[in-house]
């Protein structure tokens, strides 16, 4: 996505909606801190972070001491963020409130349940890289 905000940056807006799927146990609370993460301006790192390491939700990190779904509040560390706040935040009714409204919307909209999911203009890319966004986003802009 980092390619496309490059390339098309004055034509192209990402928005991220969430859909933690029931079989990942981790990933609603993943969710929740990315969420709370934003409250201190750093939703896209940590989103970034859990993405780039979604396995390690699941096996943790025996060398921290970390072995269950907090593992999020060792990264907030690493990006420098006040995770007191992180943990408080993350327990606002307001982001299960959100998650269930996203997922509920996504739920009713998409046949194939997968995240990610990208979609220009309404539909799936051919392929998730470059060429495959712009073939889309080219498609889109000249209508």
């Amino acid at each position: 996505m980092d390619q496309v905000l490059a390339k098309y940056p004055n034509d192209v807006k990402v928005v991220i909606k969430n859909f933690p799927l029931g079989f990942h146990k981790q990933a609603r609370k993943a969710a929740k801190y990315a969420l709370a993460a934003g409250k201190q301006g750093k939703y896209k790192e940590m989103y970034h972070i859990i993405m780039a390491n979604y396995k390690q939700l699941k096996t943790g990190m025996p060398e921290s001491g970390w072995y269950d779904t907090d593992l999020p509040v060792v990264w907030a560390k690493e990006l420098g963020l006040d995770t007191e706040k992180l943990l408080r935040d993350a327990q606002d009714p307001a982001f299960e409130a959100l998650i269930k409204w996203e997922s509920n919307q996504l739920s009713q909209t998409f046949e194939r349940k997968s995240v990610p999911k990208f979609l220009v203009a309404g539909k799936e890319p051919p392929s998730r890289d470059l060429d495959g966004f712009s073939l889309l986003i080219d498609e889109a802009l000249k209508k």
